[in-house]
């Protein structure tokens, strides 16, 4: 029983729906679809998100260039005489090890070491008498420097020590 009920207020909605007639579309609401349509399309087109390859490849081919540029004018010298290289690869092979240019080239500056730690190790009997056996952890650093290239080599070696220092007694 129901069912008739809400058959028949579905029948007369129909009905309802099918006497509308659709009113056509405003001029000045077209027109505004329109120009939100073209604003949008203008935005997307140039959003920052968006890549502009009209833009990238240019400035990256100019920072290649000047890259080679740079490299040329800080190591032309070294590009322009291969027999120079030539050269020093000859001397490097049939020179002994001892006698290597490249060790040759780079000159020592400094050279200093630090206490980084000590500790007790204990007494320790001996015949002479107690002694205090000590711990000594030092840091030590090295700093050579190649004139010609402007490389410079600083080497870091951490070393210890033990020590044993007699005790007076009384």
């Amino acid at each position: 029983m129901s069912e008739e009920p809400d058959r028949q207020d579905d029948e007369e909605l129909e009905a309802l729906l099918r006497r509308l007639e659709p009113t056509p579309l405003e001029v000045e609401h077209r027109a505004s679809l329109y120009r939100a349509r073209d604003q949008f399309c203008l935005e997307r087109e140039h959003s920052p998100m968006t890549m502009q390859w009209g833009r990238v490849i240019p400035l990256t081919l100019v920072c290649v260039v000047a890259s080679f540029g740079f490299a040329l004018l800080r190591y032309g010298d070294r590009l322009r005489t291969p027999d120079s290289a030539s050269s020093s690869l000859v001397a490097t092979e049939t020179a002994p090890a001892s006698e290597a240019p490249v060790a040759s080239r780079f000159l020592p500056v400094s050279s200093h070491g630090a206490i980084v730690n000590t500790s007790s190790g204990g007494i320790v009997e001996t015949e002479d008498g107690p002694r205090q056996r000590l711990r000594i952890d030092y840091s030590d650093a090295f700093h050579w420097h190649d004139p010609e290239s402007g490389t410079n080599i600083r080497l870091f070696q951490p070393r210890s020590e033990e020590v044993v220092v007699p005790l007076t007694t009384d």
